[in-house]
């Protein structure tokens, strides 16, 4: 009989856990369930040989991530009628205002405006042509 390692056994937890979340969070939509299921099997398939401790380590946080991202921030909209959905919104839904994501956009964006700049102010400028 043979024994099946302990990152495979965590692999295959994760790969059931977010098969779950999946058919919870997407419930009635039976082709994004498939579409999920399909794009799970594949990624983790891709990896279904992998001996490195770090990256089998690695990609397991990620189905984790993955999952938590699904439960947290994925809502259905379930149709309703012409031009109206209910949303499906479940106990593991994360409500709040758009304050933190508005304020972690405005850091990331005056991050990479930093670095543009002081580019362009370092560079020899070239007006009109230049040459005459």
């Amino acid at each position: 009989m043979s024994t099946i390692s302990p990152s495979k056994q965590a692999a295959i937890q994760a790969y059931r856990s977010l098969l779950k979340t999946q058919k919870r969070v997407f419930d009635t939509d039976l082709k994004v369930i498939e579409a999920a299921r399909k794009e799970t099997y594949t990624r983790f398939m891709q990896f279904k040989n992998e001996t490195n401790s770090d990256i089998l380590e690695e990609k397991l946080q990620l189905a984790g991530q993955v999952e938590t991202l699904l439960k947290k921030n994925v809502i259905q909209g379930v149709p309703k009628g012409e031009n109206t959905f209910k949303l499906r919104i479940t106990k593991d839904t994360e409500l709040s205002d758009n304050d933190t994501i508005k304020y972690a956009k405005n850091i990331n964006r005056k991050k990479r405006q930093r670095p543009a700049a002081a580019a362009a102010a370092a560079a020899p400028s070239k007006c009109c042509g230049g040459h005459h």
